[in-house]
Formats: C-alpha cells, sequence, structure tokens
C-alpha cells in the first residue's frame, strides 16, 4: 500500500482510491448549510456546481451520503460518518493555519459556542458575557436548533453546546455533560390587569407544545387550578413580554428576560414558578471547554 499527498492539486491518494480535497470540502459545508443552494452561497459557486462535486464524491465512495428531499440535504448513515471525519479534518487544519501564521508566540485560541434557540430566547445576555472575558481565547458563539448544534459538537465543529432540557443519552454519548442552572420562571402581567383568582377572565399567552417550557405553563396551571383562556402560542420571549405590556394578556417568560420591564413599571409579576428544564452544558473535554463552563458556573469542575 502507498500513501501519497499532493497539495498542490489538492488530491489524497491512499491505497487504491483517490480523494479530491474539494470535494470533501464542498461535502462538509453542503452538511453544516443542509441545502445546496446554502452551500453553493456559501462557496460563492453556483448549486449546479456544488451538486456535481457532492455526486462525485459519492461515486468514489460508492455509496450515497445525502438523502435529497424538498426541505434540504438529510445526511444518510454513510454521510454521518464521513461528515464526523470531515469535522475535526478541516477545524484541525484551521487550527493549524492559524498557528503557523500568528506573530505571537501564544496565538489566541478560538472557542466554538453553540447556543440553543431556546436558551437564546429565554436567557439574558448578562449570562453569556463570560464567554467573552476568557484570557487569550476569541469566543464564536452560533445560535441554532439544539439537534444540529449537538451533531457539529460530536463532528468538531463546536467546542460547547448550551442548551435546554436533557439531551437524549444517545446524542451526548462521549461527551462531558454538565446542568449549569435551573431557570426561574415568572408570570406577568400589564400593571393595569389585575386576574380573577382562577384566570378564567384572563388571556394568556403559551409557548408551543415543542418548547421545553410549554410543560412548565402546564404544571402551574393545573397545580394552581387556574383556567385562563389561551389566546396563542408564541416562542420568543420578548415577543411575549411586549405583548403583556400591551395590555390584555398574561405570560410566563424566565425571570432574567423581564427583569428589565418589571425595573420599568411596565409590567408587573404575579407568580414565581422553578422550570423542572435546567439549563445545561454539554462539550468536548478540553480544558478550553471545561474553563468556558467554569466561567459560567463560578465554580470549578471535578476533574
Amino acid at each position: 500500500m502507498r500513501t501519497a499527498v499532493a497539495l498542490d492539486q489538492r488530491w489524497v491518494l491512499r491505497g487504491p482510491m483517490l480523494l479530491n480535497y474539494n470535494h470533501l470540502y464542498y461535502f462538509h459545508v453542503a452538511a453544516v448549510e443542509g441545502t445546496v443552494a446554502a452551500a453553493a452561497q456559501r462557496l460563492g459557486v453556483t448549486p449546479a456546481t456544488v451538486s456535481e462535486q457532492l455526486r462525485a464524491l459519492e461515486r468514489v465512495f460508492g455509496v450515497e451520503l445525502f438523502e435529497r428531499t424538498q426541505a434540504g440535504l438529510k445526511l444518510t448513515d454513510a454521510g454521518r460518518l464521513a461528515f464526523e471525519h470531515t469535522g475535526p479534518m478541516f477545524r484541525l487544519g484551521e487550527r493549524l493555519v492559524n498557528q503557523l501564521m500568528a506573530t505571537t508566540s501564544e496565538p489566541t485560541k478560538v472557542m466554538r459556542i453553540g447556543i440553543s434557540i431556546g436558551v437564546a430566547r429565554s436567557t439574558a445576555t448578562t449570562f453569556i458575557l463570560p464567554l467573552f472575558q476568557l484570557p487569550d481565547t476569541f469566543s464564536s458563539v452560533r445560535t441554532d436548533d439544539a439537534v444540529e448544534l449537538l451533531r457539529d459538537l460530536r463532528g468538531g465543529l463546536l467546542d460547547l453546546v448550551l442548551c435546554e432540557g436533557e439531551p437524549p443519552v444517545a446524542s451526548r454519548r462521549g461527551l462531558a455533560f454538565v446542568e449549569i442552572s435551573r431557570t426561574k420562571l415568572v408570570a406577568i402581567a400589564s400593571t393595569s390587569l389585575t386576574p380573577a383568582p382562577d384566570w378564567r377572565d384572563t388571556k394568556l399567552l403559551n409557548y408551543r407544545p415543542t418548547t421545553s417550557y410549554r410543560r412548565d405553563v402546564e404544571d402551574f396551571l393545573e397545580h394552581r387550578g387556574l383556567k385562563p383562556m389561551i389566546a396563542g402560542e408564541v416562542d420568543d420571549t420578548l415577543l411575549l413580554i411586549e405583548a403583556v405590556a400591551a395590555g390584555g394578556h398574561i405570560a410566563i417568560v424566565p425571570s432574567t428576560v423581564a427583569d428589565e420591564a418589571v425595573a420599568a413599571g411596565r409590567i408587573r409579576i404575579l407568580a414565581t414558578i422553578e422550570s423542572a428544564n435546567p439549563l445545561h452544558a454539554i462539550y468536548q473535554d478540553s480544558g478550553g471547554a471545561r474553563r468556558a463552563v467554569e466561567a459560567l458556573t463560578g465554580r470549578r469542575l471535578p476533574p
């Protein structure tokens, strides 16, 4: 068996198989972006070029890497296996370039952090500020669906993921897993609204069923025997606060998001609830990610 690398042509030859570096990179970007059109835009080429490169790589491997659907690209089992390899590969390439081109003896480390949409919508900005105060670290924060973030964490594209609730055991296998905090929720109303004891005369804006706080709201209502009219479903906590402040509705939101509006006298708190869905940090067990989690929690993690 012979091994050769020809960097000028971007070919990697391993035994009888010839892999094109560009094919691998196009596959990697397509897997991250989720559609041919988005991958083409990121790469600065036409969608036809992306499709051609992906087909060429599939011919080399002899397997399909994507399921082509109307919604976009979905990784097959073979595609997920390939993505688990391309993630670390291109990440290491970026680090190599950064270190070789660095002008100082101690190059700045890049910390890639993913924050789920639920956490981003329900957490005060001050919560993540410690991530930007880590010494000799450049924090790059991205917001996305928790499932996508965990996939990229396993693929080596992220160092740390913050998400609400507890992810399935299978999705965090081989990763470090720490509960950071439990969210305190508050029921809010406008300062001019005084609901009846059972809330029957009040309209409640609830969360959609797929949102982690939906169960907290339903458990709270059942426990207190409250029967408000459900006026609609909204996932954006800031929109909930604005709707409540405008009058006529009540909602249940994280206290950290409501604090400013309460202090300004725009809304008032009717009740306090502790969420059953704690905030978790899931990360590759590296020194940098551990330091980031310790900065968020204010405590040292056990070895």
